[in-house]
């Protein structure tokens, strides 16, 4: 099965109006109910998922930066994502690429996992600008 398929699949399955909006040939944009775009994208027969996840918390930095490097490091609360910054280095991100996904249970299973490590990371960051203020 093909990331296509899956997106349409997807769109079924949570009655999404309008469905997801195709960018180009195999990548998608998911908007969620908290307000984030995940891209979904075909990454050579797997899918690799991308989100913007909140602005960089400016607050305690040195400590959010040695969480997010051993979060990156040992995969704990990425999922085994990657998180980095945008190109201005004002956005936190995370992504992730998973090369084997053949089936919609999988490819489901993998984006819940991702969505809930965007979470976790976008409370983290509302949680250290909180503290700042």
């Amino acid at each position: 099965m093909s990331v296509d398929s899956f997106v349409k699949e997807l769109t079924k399955e949570l009655d999404i109006e309008g469905g997801v909006q195709q960018e180009t040939e195999g990548v998608y944009t998911l908007f969620t109910e908290e307000g984030l775009q995940v891209t979904i994208s075909d990454v050579d027969g797997g899918v690799g998922f991308h989100c913007a996840i909140a602005p960089y918390p400016e607050k305690d930095e040195e400590r959010f930066l040695t969480e997010a490097m051993l979060a990156n490091l040992f995969g704990q609360g990425t999922e085994g994502g990657i998180l980095g910054l945008d190109e201005d280095g004002k956005i936190l991100t995370l992504a992730i690429e998973h090369r084997r996904c053949d089936n919609y249970k999988a490819f489901q299973e993998h984006l819940e996992d991702f969505l809930n490590a965007t979470d976790y990371w976008r409370d983290e960051v509302e949680e250290r600008n909180k503290k700042g203020e």
